[in-house]
Parts: C-alpha cells; structure tokens; sequence
C-alpha cells in the first residue's frame, strides 16, 4: 500500500519511513514527529563547537548561525554528513542548494526542505503602507525611505522597483529604478528624491513602490506635490503655464521681447524643472518671441531664403575684409539666425535683426589664413532649425603678385624664388639684380586656373589614371592590329617565277 507525504502530498513506496521528496517522517503525525525528533546517529558539528543532534536543532542552528551556515553549506559539508549517515535524499538536496547563484537563496531553499518542525516563513510588511513626500521643490535633492519588516522566521528576499515618478531613486549616488534585497527582520530602504529631475505640475505627482519577495508582493504608493511657480516679472507677471506665457506675450510683444531676448523666460522654464524649447542662442527682438512661437508649435515657420550660398575672398597680405550674408522670408515675419563655420579662420559676427531680414556679417583676415588657398563651410541655423550651407573660399597672394584676369591675356613670367640667397639674374639684360628687392612680376595663369585648383586639392589623380588607362588601350590594340598584318603577310603564299 503506497503512503503519501502529509506535506509534499507526493507517493511514496510502503516500505518507506521518510518521504523520498522532502524527508518528512511517513505513517502518520505521531511516525512524523518521531522521526523529527529522532537524534541523528552521530551528530553534526559547527566550527564553533556547537553540535546538532536532530532535524529541530539543525534548523535552529542554521538560523542563528546563518553566516557560518552558509560557509558549511558552500564546503559541501551538509552534503557529506547526510550521504554519512545514508540520507542521500538530503544530501542531494544540499549539494543543488550549494550551486544556486545566490547562496542565501540556496541555504533557505535547504532549510525548506528539512524535515524539523514547520518554520515560519517569510512575510512582507513594508511601514508606512503609503509614502506620501509632500510637497517638493526643484533645486535641492530630498532623503526618505521606508522600512521593510519580516514577520516570519527564514530569509526575506526579492526586489523592489519604483514606476511613474522617474525623479525618485532606491540607495543614494547613481540612480536606480530598481533593486534587489535580502533580510531577516527588519531593513530601512533609503531613497533619494533628484530635484533636477522634478517637473511642476497642477495636478498631484503619484507612482508607485513594487515589492516582489519570497514573503509576499506588495504594492505601496508614492504621492508628492510639485506646485508651478509663476512667472513674477514684467509683462508676463502670473503666467502659470507655457501656454499662458504665450498668450501674455501675443497681447505685449513689446514688453514681452525683452524678458526673452535677456534669458529670463528661459530661467523660469529652469525653475520649474521644464525644458526650454527655444535652441541656443536666442534671438534679438520681436524675433525671439517668433522664435518662441515657432518652438512650440504655434506658428508655422516661414520658409528663408538667403542672397548667396558661395563666398569668395580674394587677399593680399595683411588684407582684413568682410562681406555679409542677408537672410530673409516672402511671408513678412521676422527672421532669425545663428552661424558656425567649420574652420577657425572664418569669423562671424553676432547677427543683426532688422525689417523682418537678418544680416550676418563674415570676415576674413589674411594672417589667421594657414595656405594661400583655403575653404570653409559655414553652416546657417534659422526659423523653424531649417539649416543652410554656405561655401568660403579664401585665396591669398604672395608677395609681388596679383590676381589673374581670365578673360584676358597672361604672359608668362619666371618663377622667382623670394627670400634666395641667389641673385636674379635678367637675360634680356644680362645684369645682376640685388636679391633683396623683388622683381615686379604677375602671376602666372596657372596660380588661378581651374585646373590649379584641382591639382592642389588632388582632384587630378582621376584624370591621370583614365589617361594612363586609355593610352594603355590604345597602345594594345595598335599592337593586336600589328601583329596581324605581320601574320596575313607571312601566310601569303609567294607568287610562282614564270618559265620562258
């Protein structure tokens, strides 16, 4: 007849005294308890001299000497004792707890499975049941925390996860939204409220606190208060919201202006842990409230258009010259625009805003230029972030030297080296010139042609390679032709000498 375990509710054989699964005592309560009670036959000693005669005074032990508990359990000597004494069931049992990833989760889960007299397990209660925060200012960070209690005896553990205020962090330094535990009895959960992160609102902040443990899940909830501060200067007094700036500004742009253009409005956002909409650096004037408009999505931003695309600058040494870049819209509003060009040469000045047009003035100064040829991109960001590219090309002449007409004839001159420790020397004249004086020359056409300004950019190395490809195949296919005249000629036959 098959017994079944009053604890696992598994079949065992009717020869068996202990549960194959769990050890428990089989053939009824008094059978069970008898064999809780049942002294081991030899008993299992503890570093520290305590011995364990029974299943009772093992699992009392393990729990009070939890440390050196699980120092025994990772040696593999529970596992050694129970094959010992011919409990090969327990003995498995605390060989598979020794090899979980956790070892306080592996000690427990051995605890769980010896046949002693019901230990009380874990329970959750985390005090208070709500964690209410207050009221919160962005500005300075806030300490706070909840204690996590265990009403049972053996280990409490899990995890616990924080969902809707992403401003709150579990433990102090980096934040965390998540986090794992493990306690006997009582444990405070510290957390810390980031203020940079806090948003103002009208309606009340709520989240919520998620325990998952080995005593229970619980769910406990987070309120806060973040009130809004209002705007408190100028036209724009009492502004509660974004959108009732807005409004405020429509009706005075003029006064309006002003609190944009200096950073004001944009240290109100900052305050109220909002972020400004408006990109670096603001614009001047009436513009900085399009500017403004454009950003949230009030207006539609108009389309800008600029003068030129391409700028060119053509200098002679100690040359510091400047040419401007209009912007404008077809659509009457204002215009606005900030500039960065890619190379340190090319300086620009702060805009000017004026009859709906923006104006950037850009300048170019002959000793900040590194070559004799140099380009640059400036890149034009305006209404709406639409972006434009604007190409500068900057050419510097040598000494003695001037910018080549084109459309013109150039006479070639000789190349003079200046600076030479040589003397010139004039064979029309056949005099010696002093080297210290430069000869007047022009500059020869190759200083601006086109093709000069490819071979200094090493646009030239794809013309030289078709060239060579295609001398290369005209050079073979002569040979091919060669050859085969050379070999219809060897196959024809000599004609036959007449006989008289």
């Amino acid at each position: 007849m098959v017994q079944t375990c009053s604890r696992c509710s598994r079949v065992n054989p009717e020869e068996a005294s202990f549960c194959y699964f769990d050890g428990i005592g089989l053939g009824g309560r008094s059978h069970a308890s008898a064999g809780v009670q049942m002294d081991f036959p030899k008993p299992i000693r503890y570093p520290s001299g305590k011995t364990c005669s029974n299943f009772n005074e093992l699992a009392s032990t393990i729990l009070s000497d939890w440390s050196i508990s699980l120092e025994m359990m990772k040696k593999g000597e529970f596992g050694t004792f129970f094959s010992g004494i011919g409990r090969l069931d327990l003995a498995m049992v605390a060989t598979e707890s020794a090899k979980h990833p956790d070892p306080a989760q592996g000690l427990d889960q051995f605890l769980a499975r010896l046949p002693s007299q019901p230990i009380p397990p874990a329970d959750l209660e985390v005090d208070p049941p709500t964690l209410d925060l207050g009221t919160l200012k962005p500005g300075k960070d806030i300490k706070c925390s909840v204690k996590i209690r265990n009403k049972g005896r053996r280990i409490l553990y899990g995890s616990v996860s924080i969902e809707g205020i992403p401003w709150l962090s579990i433990g102090e330094g980096k934040p965390r939204s998540r986090s794992r535990f493990t306690t006997f009895q009582d444990a405070p959960l510290p957390m810390t409220v980031f203020s940079n992160s806090l948003r103002t609102s009208e309606k009340t902040i709520e989240g919520k606190l998620i325990f998952e443990t080995s005593g229970g899940n619980l769910v406990v909830p987070v309120t806060a208060e973040i009130p809004i501060r209002p705007f408190m200067i100028g036209t724009l007094a009492g502004a509660k919201s974004p959108r009732h700036l807005a409004e405020k500004a429509k009706a005075n742009p003029t006064g309006a202006a002003v609190l944009f253009e200096n950073g004001t409005v944009e240290s109100w956002y900052k305050e109220n842990g909002w972020v400004y909409p408006v990109p670096k650096p603001p614009a001047q004037g009436m513009a900085a409230i399009q500017q403004f408009f454009e950003a949230l999505g009030y207006v539609k931003p108009p389309k800008v258009l600029t003068t030129t695309t391409d700028l060119l600058f053509e200098l002679q040494p100690g040359d510091v010259k400047e040419q401007t870049i209009t912007l404008y819209n077809d659509e009457k509003k204002s215009t606005y625009a900030y500039a960065k060009a890619d190379k340190p040469w090319v300086r620009i000045a702060k805009p000017v805003l004026k009859g709906g047009k923006a104006y950037l003035k850009i300048s170019v100064s002959t000793s900040e230029v590194p070559c004799s040829l140099e380009t640059a991109t400036i890149t034009i960001t305006t209404n709406g972030n639409q972006s434009i590219k604007v190409n500068v090309e900057a050419q510097v002449l040598v000494q003695g030297s001037e910018f080549a007409d084109l459309t013109g004839d150039v006479t070639p001159v000789m190349p003079q080296f200046l600076g030479s420790p040589f003397a010139s020397f004039e064979p029309n004249q056949g005099t010696v010139q002093n080297p210290d004086v430069p000869m007047p020359t022009s500059t020869h056409i190759l200083s601006v042609h086109p093709l000069a300004r490819k071979i200094k950019s090493n646009q030239w190395t794809s013309y030289v390679i078709w060239g060579f490809f295609v001398i290369s195949l005209i050079s073979l296919i002569g040979t091919i032709i060669y050859l085969g005249i050379r070999k219809m000629n060897s196959q024809t036959p000599a004609p036959a000498a007449k006989t008289k």
